[in-house]
């Protein structure tokens, strides 16, 4: 079985953003899939999507709840499980995210990239075979507070555990929107978010699958064509 995660907690996403990843997915991607949302809140969630509960533990917050699709009691072993955070959007097949090197554990390479930056993962895409990797999350549940030594988040965590088994999607497949599609003098910061001055028509390569929006702008602030008619 195939699994597309996507994790939801407290209320920087809401169940609009959810919905409409479950909407890209169905579009583009061929491959039969079971789609799976772990939250501690499911109201508005699309029916055709699994929930799996986030439980109560006000020692873990945020991004640090990603390292919970890792516990081994969600998934087969047999299963092949690709992950998505919620501000991704897909505007191609992504049966190619899928077969990518089969067996591997396989991720996004920080979008840090763009400035030269030493070379580790980006969490934002995961994909990895069934159950394992379980000490993702068996390391951090016995000891929440090592995110005190991780500011980068799960990704500089499970980056620390299994850099020497991760491989890379290829760097057209992904693309940051901000910094590889349009760039970064395209942007104004207003309220302490960045926005783009104008509204711009963009053409990508074919190989591009998802455009990435991490920090700010966000998807819904984004009134470009390709944004607009595939975020939905």
């Amino acid at each position: 079985m195939l699994n597309v995660i996507c994790v939801k907690h407290g209320t920087k996403y809401s169940d609009l953003h959810v919905n409409r990843l479950y909407s890209m997915v169905e579009r583009h991607l061929t491959i039969p899939y079971r789609f799976v949302c772990f939250t501690e809140n499911s109201k508005n969630i699309n029916s055709n999507i699994k929930i799996i509960p986030l439980y109560d533990d006000p020692r873990i917050t945020g991004w640090w709840w990603k390292t919970y699709i890792f516990s081994p009691g969600h998934f087969d072993s047999k299963d092949i499980n690709l992950y998505f955070d919620l501000d991704m959007v897909i505007v191609n097949n992504i049966d190619k995210l899928v077969k990518h090197l089969p067996g591997y554990f396989v991720g996004l390479e920080d979008l840090g990239r763009v400035f030269n930056k030493p070379q580790k993962l980006g969490s934002a895409i995961l994909r990895w075979q069934g159950t394992m990797y379980k000490n993702i999350w068996e390391d951090f549940e016995r000891n929440p507070d090592i995110s005190r030594k991780f500011p980068g988040g799960d990704q500089d965590w499970i980056w620390s555990l299994h850099k020497s088994r991760l491989k890379f999607f290829p760097k057209s497949w992904i693309l940051s929107y901000k910094w590889e599609v349009r760039t970064i003098h395209e942007l104004i910061k207003k309220d302490n978010k960045l926005f783009f001055k104008q509204v711009r028509d963009v053409e990508i390569d074919k190989d591009t699958a998802v455009l990435a929006f991490h920090g700010t702008p966000d998807m819904e602030d984004v009134e470009d064509k390709i944004i607009v008619e595939n975020w939905q």
